[in-house]
């Protein structure tokens, strides 16, 4: 028989003392299971961020890339074979001039510049496209795809853009305008363009790169060297720290926000061109 002092000794639970004790280790293990989680998050979202940065910078050269090793492009069993002459007219006067390999309009400053790039294109998938995905019908109709930075609106971020004309040979001003420049990649700041030129030795390989306004023979030009700055959209906690970015020749570009950046360099070699 359990006596009433015991009965009351058993019914005897934690003092204030202990119960303040396990209270206080208690937050101590949420704090670091808090912390531990925070930190977790912050390094994923930055590693997702600069994932990002990564592929909008390599997406955008690759978009640009392709057009430009096309430049001049012509199939000899639709049109007469030749390459088109590399003479660059200005991009602000599309549509209304007779197809070339390319043009260009320079950017003042740390502007961004533009590019295009006129071809045939060839078969993919069945089909005849052009930067922005559109189905050529005709084989016999030449292609520019330009290439553009749309600018940031708001907190829509800027973007490498393309709009794409064609031209079908039968009028010398018959170039057709396409859309307006439609986004192809997001989180692209700044195009920049040099063009390499051969001043000695083998003529089909580039010694010198020059921006647009020092070419004075565009029948020299053998290359194009493209750089992009891309950015990561997303802002990142905590922010990376403001610089400068200077892409080419172009002025150094200053950008003050939460979003990581870095340039992106390519060179391609124009093969089909006379």
């Amino acid at each position: 028989m359990i006596r009433p002092t015991q009965l009351r000794r058993l019914q005897i639970g934690l003092s204030i003392v202990e119960l303040m004790v396990a209270l206080a280790l208690g937050l101590l293990l949420m704090t670091g299971v808090i912390q531990v989680f925070l930190s977790s998050r912050q390094t994923y979202s930055a590693n997702e961020a600069m994932g990002r940065m990564q592929e909008n910078g390599r997406f955008a050269l690759e978009f640009i890339a392709r057009s430009a090793r096309q430049a001049g492009y012509v199939e000899p069993i639709y049109m007469s074979g030749k390459p088109l002459p590399l003479v660059r007219p200005a991009c602000a006067g599309l549509p209304g001039t007779i197809p070339t390999t390319l043009c260009t309009t320079q950017g003042a400053g740390s502007g961004s510049d533009s590019v295009g790039f006129v071809m045939q294109p060839s078969v993919t998938d069945g089909a005849r496209r052009d930067c922005l995905g559109n189905t050529i019908a005709d084989d016999d109709v030449l292609i520019i795809n330009h290439f553009e930075i749309i600018p940031a609106t708001g907190t829509q971020p800027a973007a490498l853009g393309c709009r794409a004309y064609k031209f079908n040979g039968t009028n010398p001003d018959g170039w057709t305008s396409g859309p307006a420049a439609q986004e192809l990649i997001s989180g692209v700041d700044s195009l920049q363009i040099l063009y390499g030129i051969t001043t000695a030795g083998d003529s089909r390989s580039a010694n010198q790169y020059v921006s647009a306004d020092r070419v004075t023979d565009w029948n020299k030009v053998r290359a194009v060297r493209i750089a992009v700055l891309a950015n990561s959209v997303d802002n990142l906690t905590p922010a990376p720290a403001n610089r400068n970015f200077a892409l080419l020749d172009a002025a150094p570009l200053a950008i003050a926000d939460n979003r990581a950046r870095q340039i992106f360099t390519t060179t391609i070699q124009l093969k089909n061109t006379d």
